[in-house]
């Protein structure tokens, strides 16, 4: 809990010093005429936004799952994230045709030695916030004398994660895993099966993926780090336009400057903007390859003739969920694989998952299923309600060559 609060806590911190320092920069930018500067201001001001939505949705993803939010607010930052993106790109666009009129129509900045003063005190400002997000500079380790800390981190945000998803499970009377045996083998590594827990948290330890809370101070750090290049942009504009005479240089560095500026913002906003949109499409994540797992998850396990329907997508972080229909020659079958299945996609950093086991015990239909890979269970109106399904009629033909009969 001290650590949530220290979190918060620094977030409210850089926020006063963030949105004080824009408004002095902003005041600063039209007094002297620096296209720079108001750039360079307008940045700070989306830092501002980044930080209300970091702080806001550090508090408001915890809450309870509802009936009408039944996995939470756990996506309440993605969207905030790409509305925050949204608002970048939409002012790289202004600063973009601000410069473009000032390259065209050249005018001289004024009062240098003022723009200076604000320019350092701009980048001691994001100096500080640097120091204060410095722990969250990459999503990946942090080498060997920092290993088993970096470790302990991806650990404890699993845990968080498992039990945060366990919750909305236990309060919609539905569950994430197949049996207790293999819930127990995702909770806290002093459970019973110690063995297995060592297991999991070395599998979790690959997984290149990171919770959404770290995603959302990683995008917090690069936001200040892409403002203290703008400060250092200004910084450079005023002591060259305070130092040198030639006319032409200083009229035409500021716009240029401000296209540089636009450029760097772009450069680290775009894939910000990317991911929360793909996972807001629920898109498969990008490290997944959903027609190999299928193949690996036919030849790897004995007694899966057949998958369809085979869904995987992020809700948020390293919260990624899978759903899958699974031909089988019998119940009996599906009870001596379904923990196997559930292994399977465990190692694949797949934690949440949903299975449909279909039956075919009578040998000639079983064929005739797999070579059509239609559905055991489908909806009642069948052709009528293809079109309304998640896959539509193409998905038969795409997951019927990944088909295969057992011997």
């Amino acid at each position: 809990m001290g650590r949530y609060t220290g979190k918060s806590c620094r977030l409210a911190v850089m926020l006063i010093l963030t949105f004080s320092f824009f408004l002095v920069e902003i005041v600063f930018g039209y007094v002297t005429n620096s296209t720079a500067l108001v750039a360079d201001s307008f940045h700070m001001l989306s830092d501002v936004l980044a930080l209300f939505i970091a702080f806001f949705c550090m508090k408001f993803s915890k809450k309870s799952p509802s009936n009408k939010n039944t996995f939470g607010w756990i996506r309440a930052e993605v969207l905030g994230a790409l509305i925050n993106s949204v608002f970048l790109l939409a002012l790289c666009f202004s600063i973009f045709i601000e410069a473009i009129k000032r390259l065209l129509e050249p005018e001289e900045i004024e009062h240098p030695l003022q723009i200076l003063i604000v320019g350092v005190l701009g980048f001691l400002v994001n100096i500080i916030g640097i120091f204060m997000f410095h722990g969250h500079a990459s999503l990946n380790g942090h080498g060997h004398s920092h290993g088993s800390r970096f470790a302990d981190r991806i650990n404890e945000e699993f845990e968080e994660s498992y039990e945060q998803l366990n919750s909305i499970s236990e309060a919609h009377n539905i569950s994430f895993l197949s049996d207790s045996n293999e819930a127990n083998n995702f909770k806290r590594p002093n459970g019973n099966s110690s063995a297995k827990s060592e297991k999991n948290s070395k599998l979790i330890s690959n997984v290149n993926m990171v919770s959404s809370t770290q995603m959302n101070m990683h995008g917090v750090f690069l936001h200040i780090l892409g403002d203290a290049l703008g400060s250092v942009i200004v910084i450079v504009n005023a002591i060259i336009c305070w130092q040198v005479n030639n006319t032409s240089l200083r009229k035409y560095l500021d716009p240029s400057l401000s296209l540089f500026l636009a450029l760097i913002i772009t450069a680290t906003t775009l894939p910000l903007f990317k991911e929360s949109a793909l996972i807001l499409l629920q898109t498969v994540p990008t490290h997944i390859n959903v027609k190999d797992i299928r193949l690996k998850l036919l030849k790897s396990i004995d007694g899966v003739i057949a998958v369809h329907e085979l869904h995987i997508w992020r809700l948020a972080g390293n919260k990624i969920i899978a759903t899958a229909h699974i031909h089988c020659k019998n119940l009996e079958d599906y009870m001596k694989i379904a923990e196997q299945v559930k292994e399977f996609f465990h190692k694949e950093g797949i934690h949440s998952t949903t299975i449909q086991p279909e039956f075919f015990e009578d040998t000639a239909a079983r064929k005739s299923t797999v070579v059509s890979n239609s559905c055991a269970l489908e909806c009642p109106g069948q052709k009528a309600c293809a079109p309304s399904t998640c896959c539509g009629p193409n998905e038969n033909s795409k997951s019927s060559s990944t088909s295969s009969e057992s011997p």
